[in-house]
């Protein structure tokens, strides 16, 4: 009977539809044991009614392509209900902006979907609960410039120019209360914070970053971020 009204509900959705197998259970079959639950999600899988994508993820087969799988995209608004309740940090994004030439070695997704204490990996993506109401432009725009700062070094060849305009676009959208608490949350160094401070100087922006900052203490700076800052 149970592996019935799994086979019933997976009948129910779409083609290429991805779900994870935790969060199934705790919607729809805590009447039957967890154990019992996985075991059966298995037994599936290897007749290929479902196929696995990653630890607990799963997606229903496309009907006229088995053997097509989600994509990156697919996987990154499933994630993330296509910006809602997350956002896509690093991988092409940089490159895009002009910012780098090719893409970075990170590639993050940050979710309030899935609440996982450490981080999940799926495929190349990075996966990280972090629960801010990303429905707020700020949210992404700070998560997005503090991992610039925090792997920027990582970059081999920078546009200063461009580097700088992305600098001046974040100083001028900036949202302190958006900052505190995905400092808060995802618990940046202070070099990190330093480097934000001297952005939003650069460009008259008043912040109270100052205060969680040792006055005493002289931060790291990447090159890169100085080097764009020196532009006029």
């Amino acid at each position: 009977m149970f592996t019935k009204n799994i086979r019933n509900w997976i009948d129910m959705l779409k083609d290429g539809e991805l779900f994870f197998a935790k969060q199934t259970y705790a919607d729809y079959f805590e009447d039957m044991q967890e154990n019992t639950f996985y075991q059966l999600l298995a037994r599936l899988c290897k007749e290929q009614t479902i196929k696995n994508v990653s630890k607990g993820l799963y997606y229903k087969p496309y009907t006229n392509d088995f053997e097509r799988a989600p994509s990156e995209k697919d996987i990154v608004d499933f994630l993330t209900n296509k910006g809602r309740n997350g956002c896509e940090v690093g991988g092409n994004r940089y490159a895009n902006y002009g910012i780098v030439n090719g893409s970075v070695n990170f590639h993050y997704v940050f979710t309030n979907i899935l609440p996982i204490k450490s981080i999940r990996k799926i495929n190349d993506l990075s996966i990280f609960y972090l629960d801010v109401d990303y429905r707020n432009d700020s949210y992404q725009n700070t998560l997005e410039c503090l991992e610039l700062i925090e792997h920027i070094d990582e970059c081999e060849t920078v546009n200063y120019n461009n580097l700088y305009n992305y600098f001046s676009n974040f100083a001028s959208k900036f949202n302190q209360a958006a900052l505190l608490k995905v400092i808060l949350l995802r618990g940046y160094k202070k070099r990190v914070l330093a480097a934000v401070l001297l952005i939003l100087e650069k460009f008259g922006v008043s912040s109270t970053i100052y205060k969680m900052l040792n006055r005493a203490s002289k931060y790291y700076i990447p090159k890169h971020i100085t080097k764009a800052l020196e532009l006029e």
